[in-house]
């Protein structure tokens, strides 16, 4: 996978409340979990493995592989304390030199598809993805509502002001709707105590613009039979006209 996405480990893990963010997803992948009675669990994508460390505590073992060496290395001095869960360098491209052997679930979470930024590479990641699931596995996918008038809508998320350490840290996210490519952008300034700006950070990502209908139809071409699209929330189905992002439950 090339690498698309340059923003600091630090920064992108301090832009989101993981707190409150685990709390909220954390009743959809344990039903799910248990429902289906999963042992082995692949998260591609991971970032800086917050979610890989959750779902530690819920199956037996936990395959994590992100494409940046910098979030890997920051999730295995920071986040990771389970031994049951290995992390490793790599993207979609990589899946098949992980070791030999099916996994119960795959997941690919907060935009991971999208930010790969073509279709082409979509398509590919969607078919690897389904190579790795065992006979009866499954596959969650996250990303945004790419619908038009949902994206100008939430064209600028809510800024966020973090303070750690003895200083302020101010986020802004904006999104540039475009027919094939999405622009996404962060704007990251770190102000002193004194109310100086210290440093200021700016980092821009196209995005595969990946409305439902085009998403569906690749998910089916890679050969998943059965597809259902889940709220935000996880607790119902996904309305389009009026959801910002979704899950996509795919049933290799």
């Amino acid at each position: 996978m090339v690498k698309n996405f340059n923003l600091d480990p630090e920064f992108y893990d301090l832009q989101v409340n993981w707190q409150e963010r685990l709390k909220k997803e954390k009743n959809f992948f344990v039903k799910l979990i248990k429902e289906r009675n999963i042992k082995k669990i692949l998260d591609v994508g991971c970032g800086t493995a917050r979610h890989a460390q959750m779902f530690s505590s819920f199956a037996d073992n936990v395959t994590a592989i992100d494409p940046s060496s910098e979030m890997i290395d920051y999730a295995r001095k920071n986040i990771v304390k389970s031994a049951n869960v290995t992390l490793i360098n790599g993207g979609f491209e990589d899946l098949n030199m992980l070791p030999v052997g099916g996994f119960d679930l795959a997941v690919s979470l907060g935009n991971t598809l999208p930010i790969l930024g073509s279709r082409k590479k979509v398509k590919h990641a969607l078919k690897s993805v389904r190579k790795k699931l065992e006979e009866k596995g499954a596959a969650v996918f996250q990303f945004l509502n790419f619908e038009p008038r949902i994206m100008e809508k939430n064209r600028f998320y809510k800024p966020k002001i973090i303070k750690k350490s003895g200083k302020v840290y101010f986020f802004i996210k904006h999104f540039e709707y475009g027919k094939l490519k999405t622009r996404i952008d962060f704007l990251i300034a770190t102000i002193s105590n004194d109310g100086d700006v210290e440093d200021f950070y700016s980092d821009s990502s196209l995005l595969c613009t990946l409305r439902i209908n085009l998403f569906l139809k690749m998910a089916k071409n890679a050969g998943f039979k059965k597809i259902e699209l889940v709220s935000p929330d996880g607790n119902g189905l996904f309305d389009k006209k009026k959801h910002i992002s979704l899950y996509a439950l795919l049933q290799k």
